[in-house]
């Protein structure tokens, strides 16, 4: 079975009790800046709750910035599509492949890279894609459903994620590199519903008051596009109910996983 067949995050048929996304952006006032901000100033705790305490890949996550809340998320090919959202600036490889378990990945590979650690992600063949290898001068290529290395020397960090993004996705990222968060959710943790097709999300902030968690999603989707805040009910967030039900996909409690270490 090729690794590509298995690797992309599909667009889902919408569940039948949930309605689907509005067939052009809405873009709606938020409390905080609506211009370029930090995330965390885009975003301040629902009302009568408080961020909970976070460090290092979740704390990063909260440093990101997010565009004026009135700009609309866009394609790869630059067409904008109905999504109740707040675009987060990541950028983006070329075409058609930084799709939803792909932004995430490449949100931990930033980080990851930031700090000097090492990053290396699997293959939906389990098949581990290293950055270091790529350093090298190594590049790799499918070959009976199993990727193989060779010399090479085209292309630089895009490049290598590019080529994650085609032989990654939900199956690899919930098999090989992450596993189930212990505890209640907390900024980092990811929402991971594996298959073909299949959706993964990441959660950017967690917040929470004496009997409400509250959680800020961000996801990324199929055609490949911008990365964004998908906005929820409570000033933005949603309110964590063992899972949540996003407008296109409901992702329970069972789904929620954390990068290995």
């Amino acid at each position: 079975m090729l690794l590509l067949a298995l690797a992309a995050c599909a667009a889902p048929v919408p569940p039948a009790d949930l309605p689907p996304p509005p067939p052009a952006p809405a873009p709606v006032a938020q409390e905080g800046s609506r211009d370029r901000a930090v995330l965390t100033e885009a975003f301040p705790p629902p009302s009568g709750s408080e961020r909970v305490p976070t460090e290092g890949f979740g704390q990063w996550l909260r440093e990101r910035t997010v565009a004026p809340a009135d700009q609309p998320v866009k394609t790869h090919a630059g067409k904008v599509v109905g999504h109740r959202a707040r675009v987060v600036e990541l950028p983006m490889v070329r075409g058609d492949l930084q799709q939803c378990a792909d932004s995430a990945i490449r949100l931990r590979a930033e980080w990851l890279k930031e700090r000097g650690e090492p990053v290396m992600f699997h293959a939906t063949s389990g098949d581990p894609m290293a950055w270091e290898r790529w350093q090298a001068g190594e590049r790799p290529y499918e070959q009976g459903g199993r990727l193989k290395w060779k010399a090479g020397t085209e292309g630089g960090w895009d490049a290598y994620l590019s080529k994650v993004f085609l032989w990654a996705g939900t199956l690899s990222l919930h098999a090989y590199d992450t596993e189930p968060a212990k505890g209640p959710p907390v900024p980092g943790d990811l929402l991971v519903d594996p298959g073909s097709p299949g959706h993964a999300v990441v959660l950017l902030d967690v917040a929470r008051s004496d009997d409400t968690t509250y959680v800020l999603v961000g996801e990324g989707f199929m055609p490949a596009q911008d990365f964004h805040v998908e906005l929820g009910p409570a000033q933005g967030w949603w309110v964590w109910d063992d899972g949540v039900a996003l407008p296109h996909w409901t992702m329970t409690a069972d789904t929620l996983r954390r990068f290995k270490p």
